[in-house]
């Protein structure tokens, strides 16, 4: 045997077989592997990677709620001062301690004989509409002064009655004595703008009576009815408060009861009663007046 032949036998038989370097090699990638996951499983995702999918939530059901609607409110109606004060609740009394009543003899009946309390008058015998300027009138704040003059210096008031017309029944120029009566309501209004103005119109006379006690001739139902009805165009012009008390205190005639005045002008008490009930169960709501003031 040459001994080039000898060592190639020796080499051969010393090296190890190549098919097992395969397992080595696998193992290596292995390692190598691992080595590079774990230091990526230990980072947060890079940017622009997709988030981690959080759990499902839980859905739940919410009731729905209906808003409560808000009601519109119903506008004020104005009132009609085309017609009388239509009836309501009776007031207690103490609505007439911001009252002022002005008037003649009658309306002193009211003040004396009626019951009324809390109010305030300016009355005078024979006082009428053309007489609102005379001097020495009433007395207000220890200073005598006229109805005009008291009404702009004295005390404010909630409502104003007004009760005239029985001195002026034999007063034929109409034209003259509407004219007159809208500017004393207009003065009022200026001087009182916040009082609810009642003009209270004639209540009958008994009229037999008063030819008994010698009465002017024209003083007189007929008369009566015709000044009723420009107390009512007053009332509907001027846009004040009208209280229909001949309506209160006339019969089913439209007249008064026999026995009803003691001359046939000034009533008895139960009158001045009466007229104040209607005066307390006649009122008017101060919003619907207001209303009117402007509509």
């Amino acid at each position: 045997m040459s001994r080039s032949l000898y060592q190639k036998i020796i080499q051969e038989n010393q090296a190890p077989p190549k098919r097992r370097r395969l397992p080595l090699m696998c193992a290596a990638a292995a390692v190598a592997v691992v080595l590079v996951t774990v230091p990526v499983l230990g980072r947060a995702p890079a940017e622009g990677a997709d988030p981690p999918v959080a759990a499902a939530a839980t859905l739940v059901s919410v009731p729905t709620v209906t808003p409560t609607p808000i009601p519109t409110p119903t506008p004020t109606l104005a009132l009609d001062f085309s017609q009388p004060v239509p009836e309501r609740t009776p007031v207690e009394m103490d609505y007439f301690s911001d009252a002022l009543f002005i008037g003649d003899s009658r309306t002193q009946g009211l003040r004396l004989y009626s019951g009324i309390k809390g109010a305030t008058f300016y009355d005078y015998i024979g006082l009428g509409v053309f007489g609102v300027n005379k001097p020495g009138v009433v007395t207000v704040n220890g200073k005598s002064c006229s109805i005009m003059e008291a009404l702009e210096q004295g005390p404010q008031f909630g409502k104003i009655y007004i009760a005239f017309g029985l001195n002026e029944l034999g007063y034929y120029n109409t034209e003259q004595y509407l004219t007159a009566f809208r500017s004393f309501v207009a003065q009022i209004k200026t001087y009182q703008p916040n009082a609810i103005i009642y003009l209270q119109n004639l209540a009958p006379v008994e009229e037999a009576r008063c030819r008994s006690y010698g009465q002017a001739a024209c003083i007189n139902n007929d008369r009566v009815a015709v000044f009723n009805q420009l107390f009512a165009q007053l009332a509907q012009e001027c846009r004040v408060a009208l209280v229909d008390i001949h309506s209160a205190l006339a019969d089913e005639n439209g007249t008064l009861a026999d026995g009803s005045t003691s001359d046939g002008i000034h009533f008895q008490r139960p009158q001045y009663e009466t007229w104040l009930a209607y005066l307390m169960s006649h009122t008017v709501d101060p919003v619907a007046y207001q209303a009117g003031q402007t509509n």
